[in-house]
């Protein structure tokens, strides 16, 4: 049975949300909902197409986007609100660290998908 979950997350800034979803293949969608596989309409303050389908982002009353959507379209990719987050924490270290005066120097992906960063200030 299909129904309309939300997923916790600790995003806040939504550019840099924009940016870890465009790294992650979604595309940002006009509309502001989203509906459900039995065709449930639910409101959003960002919806995406996916890989795997179309999700959305709604704030909370903190300041966070959760991520929502119909649980057999999120099922179908369960590390997603993992991937979201590293790349939603590179875009804004990556954007600090500049805006701090540093520079990217190398970069490194572990085989266990661990991200290394080595910055510098000159």
């Amino acid at each position: 049975m299909s129904k309309f979950v939300s997923i916790e997350t600790k995003l806040r800034e939504r550019l840099y949300l924009k940016s870890a979803l465009e790294q992650l293949n979604c595309q940002m969608l006009k509309t502001k909902k989203i509906k459900t596989l039995l065709n449930r309409t639910f409101d959003v303050d960002l919806a995406v197409k996916a890989p795997f389908g179309i999700v959305g982002f709604r704030k909370d009353k903190s300041g966070e986007f959760n991520l929502v959507g119909d649980d057999m379209i999120l099922a179908k990719n369960r590390k997603f609100a993992e991937q979201l987050a590293q790349q939603y924490a590179y875009a804004k270290v990556i954007a600090e660290a500049k805006k701090a005066g540093f520079q990217l120097v190398k970069e490194m992906v572990e085989e266990d998908k661990t991200m290394r960063l080595v910055l510098r200030k000159w």
